[in-house]
């Protein structure tokens, strides 16, 4: 199945998008935040199908089929209650170079699961993952009214370990053995910031 759309449906996308607030830009000075749209498959594809990258992800690296990705990106796009699927873009060019997720929203409770990676090797370690964690976190607190974030993040991984901390995340528990990656098992932080701690940052 194509996902090559006509322009009148692309632009029937967009302007539904617009209608419910799902194409604004969440923006800062280096990068902004936009819905993750059809025609990033390419780009998600290649990142789905790094190994390298995946050593850095609790979750194990498997090879994943176009149709896979095709179809899961057709579902990500979608509206949902459940979750919100964000595309990291730098501000000086629109390059597209990494995902940044909120997942598993409880609206009783009023907390939700963080998920980021940067899938371009050439922009990480420039502040980048940095600065759409703030931006995700300020937009989950002011305008979604979510109380709390958590994450999940390998017990090694100590530069994301850093930058979360830098975004007002505290280990919040160890969840041991509990990863399985490059041939041993590996401990698991659970770490989780509060909104009543982001005026403290």
């Amino acid at each position: 199945m194509s996902l090559n759309n006509s322009p009148v449906k692309q632009k029937k996308i967009l302007e539904e998008k617009e209608a419910i607030g799902m194409n604004t830009k969440i923006e800062s000075e280096k990068i902004y935040l936009r819905s993750l749209e059809l025609v990033d498959l390419d780009r998600i594809r290649k990142w789905h199908n790094d190994p390298v990258l995946y050593e850095t992800f609790s979750g194990p690296f498997r090879y994943v089929s176009s149709a896979t990705d095709e179809e899961w990106l057709k579902n990500k796009v979608r509206y949902s209650m459940q979750e919100i699927n964000l595309a990291i873009c730098l501000a000086e060019n629109s390059q597209h170079i990494g995902n940044i997720y909120l997942r598993d929203i409880n609206w009783v409770a009023r907390h939700a699961e963080l998920a980021i990676f940067i899938g371009e090797p050439d922009q990480r370690s420039k502040g980048y993952g940095q600065a759409a964690v703030r931006l995700l976190k300020k937009h989950a607190f002011e305008d979604l009214g979510l109380l709390r974030l958590y994450l999940t993040v390998l017990v090694d991984n100590r530069g994301a370990i850093r930058m979360y901390e830098k975004c007002g995340f505290v280990v919040e528990g160890q969840l041991r053995r509990h990863a399985f990656k490059q041939g041993m098992f590996k401990d698991v932080l659970i770490m989780g910031t509060c909104i009543e701690e982001s005026s403290e940052e």
